[in-house]
């Protein structure tokens, strides 16, 4: 089953669409001060235009697994990209929905350029729509497929790869109830969940660099070269010395 197709429709119904204007919004900041030639979006490449619109990077491709991806269909676990060649990589609920998430990891690790940015957007586990996840995991059926991971998880995993975090947004602090009405009248759930309750949030966005180790020169050894110094002539009979007459 195509899991990011069914994410990309149900990110056009009202809830998807609230919770992808959240995204946008802690997003764009980071996004418009982002710059380079080449960034790539794995998973839910639909949403692309309106995702990256703001987006400095010259050229955005979309790459994806399902039959309505525009640009380049591809296996995640085995990009058609050079070694150090991408500036950006963006993985929306691409680990979630993957076999081999450390694979993944693996070739963004190996496209991306030094100091490129891996940004990653996924459900929150703890959270009311972990909860819910757990309830409705074996329905199959977006968005509650696949596995959800913790922050500090994919942290974890990120970081074994020599990437270091920027940022770390939560966002989307509405109940998971696909209902334009309860959406519109949860606003004082949202700013006190935001407030009191920040783990709670539906997504996490996390941002990392991929960092360079810089060379560190060897010290030549220099070896101390022996100073010849002139030797003192020393006379081959000394006053004290015998001789044959």
């Amino acid at each position: 089953m195509h899991h990011h197709l069914f994410l990309n429709r149900w990110y056009q119904t009202p809830l998807g669409h609230y919770l992808l204007q959240q995204v946008k919004k802690r997003l764009d900041p980071v996004l418009s001060t982002s710059f380079g030639y080449y960034a790539i979006q794995l998973g839910c490449e639909d949403l692309s235009a309106e995702l990256m619109q703001d987006c400095r990077i010259n050229h955005v491709f979309r790459m994806g697994q399902g039959p309505d991806t525009q640009d380049v269909l591809i296996d995640s676990s085995s990009l058609p990209v050079s070694s150090d060649s991408i500036d950006m990589v963006v993985l929306m609920h691409t680990l979630s929905l993957a076999k081999d998430p450390h694979a993944i990891l693996r070739e963004v690790n190996r496209v991306l350029i030094p100091d490129g940015k891996l940004i990653i957007i996924d459900f929150n586990p703890i959270s009311l729509w972990g909860f819910r996840h757990l309830l409705q995991s074996w329905l199959d059926e977006a968005p509650w497929a696949g596995h959800y991971y913790t922050a500090g998880r994919l942290k974890d995993w990120v970081n074994l790869l020599g990437f270091d975090q920027l940022h770390h947004f939560k966002c989307g602090y509405v109940l998971p109830i696909n209902y334009q009405n309860l959406i519109l009248r949860s606003r004082i759930f949202s700013k006190f969940s935001e407030r009191w309750l920040k783990f709670s949030a539906a997504l996490n966005i996390m941002v990392f660099e991929k960092n360079t180790i810089p060379l560190t020169p060897v010290r030549k050894r220099w070896v101390k070269r022996q100073v010849l110094t002139p030797g003192v002539a020393r006379p081959t009979l000394g006053r004290d010395m015998k001789y044959d007459q």
